[in-house]
């Protein structure tokens, strides 16, 4: 394990309570099952941001979603949890930009789940934008206002911005997590999601400790 990061884990789950044996009982090593991204920007200095990196057609994400929903309604104040849709092939592009239409319209978390279920649990099928814009019919969402939402600049804008995080981030794979702009997990070195989201845990920890965020945050803080 890299020694930094064991010193830093130290201190954050002793002051927490932890003591050595929660460091122990996490074996998280740099370079395996997170690697630094290069050049971080726009680092915020007053939360800690985790960045879900997704596609709504990838199964693997269906699977990840309980798991990411429940870590999420737990998660601390301070964290600020994300969402960033990958286009990892052309056919997954519609579903990037439903994403963000479906944000600028005002629809939350309930949409991002409608839209899972409807592609892997009723195999619904979706030729156009309008095929998913109707699914959102049931949350008051007119079709055809969505289609020309789908066109408008804030949209565009926000898959501008898409394109450039993906890139930053160095994402090639779905699920994916960024935490802080600054690590990405890497998800074939966990036995499961959940451990993937352990390590998630002591990375935020980590980055509340360098804020002083948090109580915890602020035992650990020197």
């Amino acid at each position: 394990m890299n020694k930094l990061f064991f010193v830093v884990v130290s201190a954050v789950l002793w002051a927490s309570g932890g003591g050595l044996s929660s460091v122990i009982a996490q074996p998280f090593e740099a370079g395996r099952h997170y690697v630094a991204i290069e050049a971080p920007t726009g680092v915020p200095t007053d939360k800690v941001v985790v960045t879900e990196a997704f596609a709504y057609p990838c199964p693997a994400c269906r699977a990840f979603l309980p798991v990411m929903t429940d870590w999420a309604a737990s998660a601390p104040e301070y964290v600020e949890v994300e969402r960033l849709p990958i286009v990892l092939r052309p056919s997954w592009e519609p579903f990037a930009r439903a994403y963000y239409t479906a944000k600028v319209m005002g629809l939350g978390h309930e949409a991002h789940e409608m839209t899972f279920k409807a592609l892997h649990d009723e195999r619904r099928p979706f030729q156009s934008m309008r095929d998913i814009g109707a699914l959102y019919e049931g949350l008051g969402v007119d079709a055809d206002a969505f289609v020309q939402t789908s066109e408008s600049f804030a949209v565009e804008s926000q898959m501008g911005r898409n394109r450039t995080e993906v890139r930053r981030f160095g994402i090639r794979s779905t699920p994916s997590v960024i935490v802080q702009g600054k690590w990405r997990m890497n998800l074939g070195e966990f036995s499961s999601y959940q451990e993937m989201m352990r390590a998630v845990d002591v990375l935020i920890a980590q980055e509340a400790a360098l804020l002083g965020l948090g109580t915890e945050a602020e035992s650990a803080a020197p």
